[in-house]
């Protein structure tokens, strides 16, 4: 009896598994349609600036040093949307993009900006990031589309950026990228502007 009872406890998790894995694959199916069908529908700018920022200076304190800045997120329109203004742990800056690319064309979304002590470092001191999606993703809407834009456009960015960004969980069939902006060469108390160029190429630019 309970070998039997065993049995159909094995084959009743299995056949969960199966109806999961079955459900999954239909998710990462829909949504990645979903998304593409939201690229269609949006025109990409042949130029566009992401964020403006202020280098302060850096400060030893007794656990390291600091680096202070300011960033501001930037609209279609050249806009300032959102403004963070803070310090972070090391002695450099850097800034991460994510982008997916839909038919040519390439949606590019700044995800967060961390502090390091060496120029050439990869990862974050402390494992600390400054998410930066929520200041442009409200309320079902991507405020990275400015004045002009239609509610719909916005939704449909919105939609793409989650996927881009990794907020909703599925596999990205290898049209996700990420990139990291070092920020080393920047002079203290001097704007910069990070932008995408018509080639597609990301610059920092001394305004």
């Amino acid at each position: 009896m309970e070998q039997k009872t065993s049995g159909v406890l094995k084959d009743f998790f299995i056949s969960l598994l199966s109806v999961l894995a079955i459900v999954y694959i239909l998710f990462n199916i829909y949504t990645f349609y979903s998304v593409w069908r939201c690229s269609t529908n949006l025109v990409q700018p042949p130029q566009q600036e992401y964020i403006r920022l202020i280098i302060y200076g850096t400060s030893s304190t007794r656990d390291g040093n600091t680096i202070s800045a300011a960033f501001s997120i930037v609209d279609t329109n050249g806009n300032e949307i959102a403004r963070i203004e803070r310090s972070w742990t090391g002695n450099y800056l850097a800034v991460e993009f994510a982008q997916s690319d839909f038919d040519g064309k390439s949606f590019l979304f700044p995800t967060n900006i961390y502090g390091k002590d060496r120029i050439m470092q990869s990862k974050p001191n402390g494992k600390k990031k400054t998410s930066l999606e929520k200041f442009y993703d409200d309320n079902k809407q991507c405020l990275l589309l400015g004045f002009g834009s239609s509610y719909e456009e916005r939704n449909d960015l919105y939609k793409i950026a989650r996927f881009t960004t990794r907020k909703v969980p599925v596999l990205s069939f290898g049209h996700i990228s990420n990139y990291s902006i070092d920020l080393s060469e920047c002079k203290i108390n001097r704007y910069y502007s990070i932008q995408r160029t018509s080639d597609g190429r990301l610059i920092v630019v001394e305004l």
